[in-house]
């Protein structure tokens, strides 16, 4: 027998509107981290490194503090937002639909 799939949205009360929100910040993440690689490229970032650490608050102020190489920032600020979109479908998706 078939059984439908359900997407994981669909496992949760509030399971659609935590996907917007916590999916809309991961594609803002990732967007400006993208647009801040495309700078470094070019050889000219400016303050572009600005946005991506307020796009990323507050993980970026303890991320900031961590000595690496200049490089490295990006990734890592990347990534405490990614954690960060996790964390906020965590919170928002409410309980699992039985």
């Amino acid at each position: 027998m078939h059984w439908p799939r359900r997407s994981a949205a669909a496992l949760y009360t509030r399971g659609d509107t935590a996907l917007i929100v916590a999916g809309g910040y991961a594609a803002l993440v990732i967007g400006v981290a993208a647009w801040l690689e495309t700078l470094v490229l070019v050889g000219d970032p400016g303050l572009g490194g600005v946005w991506l650490i307020l796009v990323t608050l507050p993980v970026s102020i303890p991320l900031i503090l961590i000595p690496a190489p200049p490089e490295a920032y990006g990734v890592m600020l990347a990534a405490g937002g990614l954690a960060q979109a996790w964390v906020l479908w965590r919170l928002l998706r409410g309980r699992r639909v039985r």
